[in-house]
């Protein structure tokens, strides 16, 4: 069994291997078109909010929940996977 961590740390793809370690390139997973495009959309936005210091809390929530679907709609696609999301602006986890 795979164990996953959802994140947005600048230098990821966004999935990480939580006991291997490294990154994971989410093509290698097979995911379908609509998560990865939605993963990188998110990515992107939890960037910017990281170039402006992560000082809006409502902006951080917002990606934080939507990075909490992401991981659910990965979760339902990936049924034998566990998966963790890590909030990289409140250095908070949880498991999905």
């Amino acid at each position: 069994m795979k164990y996953l961590v959802i994140d947005a740390a600048l230098s990821g793809t966004g999935i990480r291997d939580k006991y291997e370690g490294g990154y994971i390139d989410p093509e290698d997973l097979g995911l379908s078109l609509a998560i990865k495009q939605r993963l990188n959309e998110w990515l992107s936005k939890y960037e910017n909010e990281h170039y402006n210091g992560f000082t809006d809390d409502n902006i951080i929530n917002e990606l934080d929940q939507e990075g909490k679907e992401i991981a659910l709609m990965i979760k339902s696609e990936l049924s034998e996977v566990k998966i963790e999301y890590f909030s990289d602006a409140r250095l908070t986890d949880e498991m999905i």
